[in-house]
């Protein structure tokens, strides 16, 4: 017996430091990364055209999101990943506590539910994510009782006939609301895993629209090397002389058996890499828009402009390319047409998505008591005022997750 309550006591010890190992504070943007900005600053540099401002203030606040949330603990999580999940922001339930547990909640992307009404154009079908919300967005829903199927209810019920559907909306966020959503890609724990990579090129560089979406090449990722001699090449199938970078080059974690379940063919032990990165912030009132994909080549093209330098983005964070939205239609691109801002682990794998604006797609978020907002039809350009979907329901300031997340 005694030796039975000693093992059980160790058992017990050994699970809790574990669980304390996993608590995590809730860390915002520190200062000295530009957030929030000056509303007018930011509005000016867009009616101006002043891109390198644009990109270097989108920039600037990813750089504070992957600050490390302990700075002194070189294993530490992003600042990002101690914020809050969907649940602890939409749930009905009681607020969490200062000291929660680092959740890692993977599913299927929203835009490829049916809500979403497509499905994915096979490159890479077995991605995950999840979504992520800062303290303000949290507090504005929960004070507002946002996440409240009734009070979606009653703010939806009154509106009239008459109403202006400019003004068909839910109480605005304040400007210090962000949220993120994660993309996540499998890597096997042994051998090399093969991962598509995007090279096409902006609108801005092409006569006129975009070809349908493409992936032209593949990289392997090595997960038993830290370090990987520059230009070495393997080859992958249908993908000769394919580029092989280190597990290191991906900001990454080591998935666990229920974790590992909901990709296709991953095991426990094997690690998912973070793919692509979206966050909005409510600094200006359509919010403002940023989209990060992981390249092999991140110092190439239009998309690695204005990048900070190695004292405030480090690490893998430095092997991620940006575009970011201000606008449904401004900056016009060089034909002439509508603004277009898109991830390619995304929206590329829609119908012309290649073609879209995120705001222009995220301004669809409508309220309706029957639950039938899509994200579909994938456009850019100022949609039109009299769009049916804008006077039937109440406009959830952009927030898809305030439909699919909330109002229980």
């Amino acid at each position: 017996m005694k030796i039975l309550l000693t093992a059980v006591t160790l058992s017990f010890l050994v699970a809790t430091l574990e669980a304390q190992a996993q608590e995590i504070a809730y860390t915002p943007v520190p200062p000295g990364f530009d957030f929030p900005a000056d509303e007018q600053s930011l509005l000016d540099a867009l009616r101006g055209g002043d891109e390198v401002k644009l990109r270097t203030h989108a920039w600037m606040i990813f750089a504070g999101l992957t600050q490390k949330a302990r700075p002194a603990d070189p294993d530490s999580e992003a600042i990002w990943e101690t914020w809050y999940t969907g649940a602890e922001v939409f749930s009905t339930g009681a607020a969490p506590q200062t000291l929660r547990t680092l959740k890692r909640d993977l599913v299927r992307p929203r835009q490829f539910s049916p809500h979403g009404s497509a499905q994915p154009q096979s490159i890479g079908e077995s991605q995950l994510s999840f979504t992520l919300f800062n303290q303000e967005l949290k507090d504005h829903t929960r004070s507002e009782k946002l996440n409240l199927f009734a009070t979606m209810k009653v703010i939806n019920d009154g509106w009239t006939p008459q109403t202006p559907a400019q003004d068909r909306k839910v109480k605005d966020y304040p400007r210090e609301a962000m949220s993120l959503k994660l993309v996540w890609m499998p890597v096997a724990k042994s051998g090399m895993t093969a991962l598509p990579i995007w090279d096409q090129l902006p609108i801005v560089d092409v006569a006129d629209e975009l070809p349908p979406s493409t992936w032209r090449r593949e990289i392997a990722v090595d997960p038993s090397r830290d370090t990987i001699p520059e230009g070495e090449l393997v080859d992958l199938p249908g993908f000769p002389k394919s580029h092989v970078v280190p597990l290191n080059a991906f900001y990454h974690f080591k998935l666990d058996a229920m974790q590992a379940q909901k990709f296709d063919h991953a095991s426990e032990g094997d690690y998912a890499v973070l793919v692509a990165m979206h966050y909005t912030t409510k600094e200006i009132p359509n919010w403002v828009w940023a989209t990060f994909w992981w390249q092999d080549q991140p110092d190439v093209g239009p998309y690695a402009a204005n990048r900070p330098d190695k004292t405030r983005l480090i690490g893998p964070w430095r092997n991620y390319l940006m575009d970011v939205a201000y606008d449904m239609d401004l900056p016009k691109e060089s034909n002439g047409t509508p603004n277009a801002v898109f991830n390619p682990w995304l929206e590329a794998r829609f119908p012309n998505g290649v073609n879209s604006n995120c705001m222009t797609c995220h301004e669809r978020a409508v309220w309706t008591e029957a639950g039938d907002a899509a994200f579909l039809p994938i456009t850019r350009g100022l949609a039109p005022v009299n769009d049916p979907i804008f006077t039937k329901g109440t406009k959830a300031d952009f927030l898809w997750s305030l439909l699919f997340e909330g109002n229980q």
